[in-house]
């Protein structure tokens, strides 16, 4: 489209956007049978809202420098169907906080999800050591709460999500981290505050509203 941006002036969490707004819009085509209200949801937020998260993915692209997070490379391991982000989030069951499972939208084969993350930080570590990009498997709104509430119930509570010497201890404490910000960001919620524990020496405050 000619009043899309250049791709090369935005940042990766713009393009991750707009790659979740294109896959929407291509899972409409054809599809003379859908009604109005089945099509992909769009996510409105004011600009108060809009800023805070431009403030988390500001701060994401510090701590994690070229940070790409790639949730377009999913493929059934049945059909070899390729699934969309939406298509994956169609597929979860909703309120199913034991299934991690989603479906292909092709075939019905179930299976578990995944998305990948990769950054250039000296300090990134991926499935296979540093350099190397981190598998994550994609967790629904319904297991991430689950997850979130095991973590919470600890002593540390909410001190652990935010302590970046947590999320390096064990693979399952990186995936859960990554997944909460990845559904913040597909739903349009704020997330600078898990980055706190990177600003040791610097609270992250919400930006003011502009008054004038």
């Amino acid at each position: 489209d000619e009043d899309e941006e250049p791709d090369e002036s935005l940042s990766s969490y713009q393009k991750l956007r707009n790659r979740l707004m294109k896959s929407r819009k291509q899972d409409t085509k054809g599809q003379s049978n859908q009604k109005p209200e089945d099509k992909g949801t769009d996510f409105y937020v004011t600009e108060t809202v809009e800023n805070q998260i431009a403030l988390g993915e500001n701060l994401l692209e510090i701590v994690f420098p070229d940070i790409s997070v790639d949730t377009e490379d999913e493929t059934c391991p049945r059909c070899n169907f390729e699934l969309s982000d939406d298509a994956v989030a169609l597929g979860w069951k909703p309120t199913d906080s034991n299934d991690y499972t989603t479906a292909c939208p092709n075939c019905t084969q179930r299976f578990v999800p995944h998305f990948r993350v990769q950054s250039t930080a000296p300090d990134f570590l991926g499935s296979r050591g540093p350099g190397s990009p981190l598998m994550c498997e994609r967790l629904s709104p319904w297991v991430l709460q689950k997850e979130i509430r095991s973590v919470m119930s600890d002593v540390e509570g909410i001190n652990n999500l935010l302590d970046p010497e947590w999320r390096g201890k064990e693979y399952k404490n990186a995936v859960l981290w990554w997944n909460l910000v990845l559904s913040c960001m597909r739903y349009r919620f704020p997330f600078s505050f898990l980055l706190q524990g990177s600003f040791e020496q610097n609270l992250i405050a919400p930006m003011p509203e502009d008054e004038s």
